[in-house]
């Protein structure tokens, strides 16, 4: 236990360096930094249509008010944000580190392959908009709803974004892995893309077999709607257990794929 404590620490100290590193490299090209957070802002907007359009009509969707959608709206915003600022270009970077070489530096490095391979850059242009809009999002929804979730219902909210996160990091990190099989990945990645979208409206607008298999099968709604519905104390038990439980199963999995391509990994000049 004592060693293990020791590696973790080991590695956040890692990523707080890897952090201050790639707040320097973007903050170098200041027209770019603004240039990212202008295009995140226009696709946020984007996103906030959907309440925009669901409060204008009043729509209800599964028996949910359009104060209680915008609330999933909200919290996928602010997952979004966690998604796009740790993970994203350290996901689309993988490709090109495996087939450009940069793969052999990180493999003889003292810290883990995998954590250095994805977990290398963090952006923060983008990352800033989806916190700002999310967190607004929440406030107004939850005000507006009166919502006095307990401190049960909260803890769990937030116990389901950790796990969504690393449900979020195991999903979307496959798709880069079939690089170490293959050349081309980018029209899996753009499926990926697709599947993250899911989230961005309750999943209640899809049909029963849908959600079974957004669920139990790809569980992308996992993510973003569990903890939502957590805090309207509508999650089933087993769905709780299942959102607790599945993303450390599809975690571990995801680590023994990546030891296995990293094992048949014969560095970039041969």
């Amino acid at each position: 236990m004592r060693d293990l404590l020791k590696e973790i620490k080991k590695h956040l100290r890692v990523h707080r360096m890897f952090t201050k590193i790639s707040l320097m490299q973007q903050l170098e090209y200041r027209a770019n930094f603004i240039i990212g957070i202008s295009a995140e802002c226009m696709w946020l907007a984007t996103k906030l249509v959907y309440a925009f359009i669901v409060h204008q009509t009043g729509s209800t969707v599964g028996g949910l008010s359009p104060d209680e959608i915008t609330l999933f709206i909200g919290t996928f915003i602010l997952l979004t944000s966690i998604y796009t600022g740790l993970f994203m270009m350290n996901f689309f970077y993988i490709p090109w580190r495996v087939q450009g070489g940069e793969l052999d530096l990180m493999i003889v490095k003292p810290i883990s392959t995998q954590f250095h391979l994805t977990m290398r850059e963090v952006d923060f242009a983008i990352p800033i908009p989806n916190i700002i809009g999310g967190l607004i999002t929440l406030g107004i929804s939850w005000s507006r709803l009166g919502l006095e979730a307990g401190l049960r219902n909260i803890i769990v909210y937030v116990c389901l974004i950790i796990s969504g996160t690393v449900l979020t990091y195991s999903i979307f990190l496959v798709p880069c892995l079939i690089t170490f099989w293959t050349v081309k990945v980018q029209a899996l990645t753009e499926i990926a893309g697709r599947m993250w979208d899911f989230n961005n409206m309750p999943m209640h607008i899809y049909g029963k077999w849908m959600q079974r298999v957004g669920t139990f099968v790809i569980p992308v709604f996992v993510i973003a709607n569990f903890p939502v519905m957590a805090l309207f104390d509508s999650l089933p038990p087993l769905y709780l257990a299942w959102g607790l439980i599945i993303p450390f199963v599809v975690f571990t999995i995801v680590k023994k794929i990546f030891d296995h391509a990293i094992k048949r990994y014969s560095s970039a000049g041969g």
